[in-house]
């Protein structure tokens, strides 16, 4: 009966150890979870405000990208314009330059007229001898237009076939190559040769031919016609000159 009283005090005495232990532990255990909940809690909010940051600095590249684009498009929108502008001043520019070579041209035209208007008409000549005469003279000064007038109406009242008919011909198509018409001049040779194919002039009436289509850019043809110069006249002055000439 004794031995059952003393175990008691020895179970009690373990019990009471038993829940005390059981008891710090809980307060340790809820001590380190108050720790854990706060560090969680500073961790979420550090997280949020480095996502917050993160998102802040995506907004503010992608605006500076919309920026950099912005720019870009008004940079190239400007030197378009620029370009516009630039252009648009040359082609005024042209424009005025052509507009002032007209001007002068009119004006230079204009004063030729009044000077022709205050001299005397030429007086027309008695005989086609003294015509020939005058149109040759006006040949001589450059006045090319006048010229002609004098030597188509001289040509006119000659008689077919006569030497002054001949002779006449001949210096209209020296003026009308003088006056660079050369597609003119070609034609008025060639009348020339068919009418009077052996005259002495017919070999320079070749030769003009030549450089007539040489000066119109005709190559093929000039040379044709330097050849046959060449092989009908090869003593001939003119023929000595194409044999230099077709080479060019």
């Amino acid at each position: 009966m004794r031995k059952k009283m003393n175990k008691r005090p020895s179970f009690s005495k373990n019990l009471f150890w038993g829940v005390g232990v059981l008891c710090l532990l809980s307060f340790v255990n809820a001590c380190k979870t108050k720790g854990e909940v706060r560090r969680e809690q500073e961790m979420e909010r550090l997280k949020t405000e480095v996502k917050e940051a993160k998102d802040i600095r995506a907004d503010v590249d992608t605006t500076v990208e919309e920026l950099k684009l912005e720019v870009a498009r008004l940079s190239s929108v400007n030197e378009e314009q620029a370009a516009i502008h630039r252009n648009l001043a040359e082609e005024l520019k042209n424009e005025v330059i052509a507009l002032q070579q007209r001007i002068q041209a009119l004006e230079q035209r204009a004063v030729a007229e009044e000077l022709a208007l205050k001299q005397p008409a030429p007086k027309e000549s008695s005989s086609p001898s003294a015509s020939y005469e005058l149109g040759k003279k006006l040949y001589d000064e450059g006045k090319f237009d006048e010229a002609l007038d004098v030597l188509r109406e001289v040509y006119k009242k000659s008689s077919k076939n006569s030497e002054q008919a001949k002779k006449t011909q001949f210096l209209i198509g020296e003026v009308l190559f003088s006056a660079k018409d050369y597609a003119s001049a070609a034609l008025e040779f060639a009348e020339f040769r068919k009418a009077y194919s052996k005259d002495s002039l017919v070999p320079t009436a070749i030769y003009r031919q030549a450089w007539a289509f040489k000066n119109l850019g005709k190559n093929k043809e000039s040379k044709l016609f330097f050849q046959d110069l060449i092989d009908r006249y090869p003593s001939h002055p003119m023929g000595q000159r194409a044999k230099n000439d077709i080479k060019k």
